[in-house]
């Protein structure tokens, strides 16, 4: 399959999930009460309208790329096209398995360690392990910055209760 037709397959599936997705969020989560009130629902319907957009946007981007703006990985590089494409599998499965790992890892720190110290953790681990960031400086920022920006938004002023932990009770 190119890598064309592969982008389309992607994004339609994904607009099929963010479809679903909003359905479901619409269905089952109150909206916010009183006038003007944010609400539960709305930062799932945001997440389901963001995934719709970008899957929308690989789609269209797909299906008006032409045929020759295709680079064939062999050409230039001295690998063959059966070489690139099974790196790529084996780099596309690497990558699922390590993203199921982390949100494992994240739902089973969070009820022992909390929201705070498990959001700091998995960032930091994500930054190590999927990006592969060495530099102190980039991860503890990404990692504080990201934290705070969450525990800020959630927490205090849309004042969504955040886990505390079972181990370690920073709330």
């Amino acid at each position: 399959m190119s890598e064309r037709m592969r982008d389309v397959v992607t994004g339609t599936l994904l607009l099929v999930l963010a479809s679903v997705w909003m359905l479901i969020v619409w269905r089952t989560i109150p909206p916010g009460t009183g006038g003007g009130d944010v609400g539960p629902r709305a930062f799932p319907l945001l997440l389901g309208a963001l995934l719709a957009v970008f899957s929308l946007w690989l789609t269209i981007a797909a299906l008006r790329k032409r045929r020759d703006d295709a680079v064939t990985p062999g050409a230039e590089g001295g690998i063959n096209e059966a070489e690139a494409v099974g790196a790529n599998r084996a780099a596309g499965l690497v990558a699922a398995i390590l993203t199921v790992a982390h949100l494992l890892a994240y739902g089973f720190l969070m009820q022992r360690i909390g929201f705070v110290l498990a959001t700091l953790v998995t960032v930091a681990s994500i930054m190590l392990i999927c990006t592969n960031d060495r530099s102190p400086l980039r991860i503890g920022a990404m990692s504080v910055g990201i934290t705070f920006a969450c525990w800020l938004i959630f927490g205090k002023i849309l004042g969504v209760y955040l886990a505390t932990g079972s181990w370690i009770n920073l709330g």
